[in-house]
């Protein structure tokens, strides 16, 4: 996972909310008294559905599953993925108690000081993140930080102006794939090496029967299964965490 990308997506309900495709929404602002006023520019695969229409590359045929892009009413978008920056000065920042780092910010546990944005596979079974407390320059391991009471992710950098902050959305889910393992970790003390790496897999649980997880697309917010012999997008917000059942073996 990466958030150096702060491109914005949502899911739009097209054709009368007969059909639902996740598109890119685009930083263009339309003048106040032309026929796009008050609508959004997005981009996504045709048809869409959206207002005007047209190829996103010159030159190209406006043929099902090209790139297009079109206006469209915002309020017909929905769970969005927008990541959010500001910078703020080095003053502000020390009155705030900002320090550089990767963060989450949690229901329960307010702002917690993490290793990497990507979430592993806690003890416990459930995905989480690697999470530190301490000063800075002498962190010590904290209890893990599991991915559902996170809110959103931040990271905090030093940029010429002062600090930068991006925030944005944080998944529930761990794709699958490998991952570090830490099993020498001891709450309390300073982090220790991995002790290897763990494969992990996950299948989601649908009408009573669990379906393999192919990859997770956040931005799109999008799970991707195995029914059969073909792969299926399912929409993230339709499966909670607790139907995702998760297993670990040493890569």
């Amino acid at each position: 996972m990466t958030i150096s990308d702060l491109r914005t997506f949502a899911t739009f309900d097209g054709h009368g909310g007969k059909v639902s495709k996740r598109v890119e929404v685009l930083d263009h602002e339309p003048p106040a008294a032309g026929p796009y006023a008050g609508l959004v520019a997005v981009r996504g695969e045709h048809p869409l559905g959206a207002l005007d229409e047209r190829p996103a590359d010159d030159g190209a045929d406006l043929a099902r599953g090209v790139a297009s892009i079109g206006w469209v009413d915002p309020a017909t978008l929905r769970d969005w993925y927008r990541p959010d920056r500001v910078v703020v000065t080095r003053l502000e920042a020390r009155r705030s108690g900002l320090e550089p780092g990767l963060y989450a910010d949690s229901r329960g546990r307010g702002r917690v000081r993490i290793d990497g944005l990507e979430a592993r596979l806690a003890p416990d079974g459930r995905p989480a993140f690697r999470a530190l407390a301490g000063p800075v320059d002498a962190p010590v391991v904290d209890v893990p930080l599991p991915t559902d009471q996170a809110v959103r992710l931040v990271a905090v950098r030093a940029v010429e102006d002062g600090l930068e902050i991006v925030t944005t959305p944080v998944s529930p889910f761990l794709s699958p794939g490998r991952y570090a393992a830490y099993d020498a970790d001891v709450v309390g003390l300073p982090p220790r090496a991995s002790t290897g790496q763990v494969s992990v897999r996950a299948a989601v649980l649908l009408d009573g029967s669990l379906h393999e997880v192919v990859r997770i697309d956040e931005q799109a917010a999008t799970i991707w299964i195995r029914q059969g012999d073909a792969e299926v997008p399912i929409a993230m917000s339709g499966v909670g965490p607790d139907l995702v059942r998760y297993t670990a073996t040493p890569a």
